[in-house]
């Protein structure tokens, strides 16, 4: 099991809370926040089909607007520096940050903007959106997950250890270098828990 990462409640600012105030939107949403140093946010790729590497970012920001009686219908956005991209194999941070790949100059952010999709269970949901790399937008979607939920006796408060991931293709986002050696298939997750 991964890691707990506390995600501290934040009170909606009154811009956020007008935007929700649409029918579709009805009720109160709480507000969450992590980043690295509350959460984990990977990627996997093969190599010449027969090995992987798993790399993190050390720098990013996500949110969460979650109704507490619909939590099916959470609202989630993730930003990530792309520099901060980290793979413990010889060259590959490097490579990740040119041109060929993140192309970190010219894009220094990377996005995941969406929403749960309101079919399934906590133990399993659907989460679908558009993910933004190197400026090029794509529907993306993911499979999210409680993983574990318990009281917290130091805290008072039950914690709710979630994780998500879905599949995207790197060429689809202009990142075709070194095709015959990487997967254009990459895993994408992000291990959480959350102060309920």
């Amino acid at each position: 099991m991964s890691p707990e990462f506390l995600i501290r409640r934040r009170p909606l600012l009154g811009g956020v809370a007008a935007l929700l105030a649409t029918p579709a939107l009805a009720g109160t949403r709480e507000r969450y926040v992590f980043d690295q140093t509350r959460g984990q946010l990977e990627f996997t790729a093969r190599h010449l089909g027969i090995l992987s590497s798993t790399g993190k970012f050390d720098d990013f920001a996500a949110e969460l607007l979650i109704d507490p009686d619909r939590p099916l219908t959470t609202l989630v956005t993730v930003t990530v520096r792309t520099a901060a991209v980290e793979l413990a194999y010889p060259g590959a941070v490097d490579l990740l940050r040119s041109p060929a790949f993140f192309d970190v100059e010219r894009f220094p952010e990377a996005r995941f903007t969406g929403a749960a999709t309101g079919q399934g269970s906590l133990a399993d949901f659907g989460l679908a959106g558009e993910l933004t790399i190197r400026g090029i937008s794509r529907p993306f979607t993911m499979n999210a997950k409680l993983l574990d939920r318990h009281r917290d006796a130091s805290l008072g408060k039950d914690v709710a250890t979630f994780t998500a991931a879905g599949t995207m293709k790197r060429s689809e986002f202009g990142m075709t270098a070194d095709s015959a050696a990487i997967s254009d298939m990459i895993r994408l997750a992000v291990h959480v828990s959350l102060i309920v």
